[in-house]
């Protein structure tokens, strides 16, 4: 949720979790989501900012942080404990390198700003007692973070591909859902606890997500952030605005 009404009304409508990360606020200020990637402020500070916003409103829903693990002027126990003070029940592994690829994420990972050190931030929160849902984005990944103990790995396709700031290129369904039951699969045979939901890229509509759960075993649900927000923002607040145009006085 990149805004309190957000998190209220996917409360009102049944959500059974809420995340709260940087990119939410860019999401509904109208930028793409990557920009929580960019140096555009402090994600880990964001969120600290965004919680006064979303957690008095939200009732009784698991409210989520978004952790920028490879934060480096944060003790990252001490951030956790922070975070779990003012009411977060868990936490994510955002912003996350897992969306970066090529030399970059080669030097990051070799200059101690790689994916292990989010995979050690899911494992020290996991000890701490929050639930843990992070991203992975390849079956490794998702290895790892089970190996960590995350509670729910969320396999993670990519910027979403769809709306107005949407990518416009990326995986198809069907690229999707085996790469996901590969990620399940290799997450359930380490931890058979594990929870695997799908996320992002081609999965941006509730039609899109039910072709995915229907054609893989053994994995649980949807993970929502642009497709929950941004998506049917842009289109209903399009359409209503395109109705009240077509008004005419008598």
């Amino acid at each position: 949720a990149g805004i309190g009404l957000s998190a209220k009304f996917v409360e009102k409508g049944g959500g059974d979790l809420i995340i709260v990360y940087n990119s939410g606020r860019f999401r509904m200020a109208g930028r793409g989501s990557l920009a929580g990637l960019m140096p555009y402020g402090n994600a880990n500070d964001v969120v600290l900012d965004m919680a006064k916003e979303v957690l008095p409103i939200v009732e009784h829903t698991p409210v989520l942080a978004g952790v920028c693990a490879t934060d480096p002027f944060r003790t990252m126990p001490a951030f956790l404990k922070q975070l779990q003070d003012i009411g977060f029940a868990g936490v994510q592994n955002f912003p996350t390198v897992g969306l970066i690829d090529g030399q970059f994420r080669q030097n990051l990972e070799e200059t101690g700003m790689g994916f292990g050190v989010e995979v050690a931030m899911v494992k020290t929160a996991h000890e701490m007692g929050l639930l843990t849902t992070p991203y992975a984005f390849s079956v490794d990944e998702a290895e790892q973070m089970a190996r960590a103990g995350a509670d729910i790995i969320v396999a993670h396709m990519g910027l979403t591909t769809a709306g107005s700031i949407g990518a416009q290129s990326g995986k198809s369904l069907d690229d999707c859902v085996k790469l996901i039951q590969e990620m399940r699969d290799v997450a359930a045979g380490i931890s058979p606890d594990v929870l695997v939901l799908c996320h992002g890229g081609p999965i941006a509509r509730p039609q899109d997500a039910e072709y995915v759960l229907r054609r893989t075993k053994g994995v649980h649900g949807f993970y929502g952030a642009s497709s929950m927000e941004r998506l049917p923002v842009e289109e209903a607040i399009t359409n209503i605005t395109r109705e009240f145009k077509g008004v005419r006085a008598a």
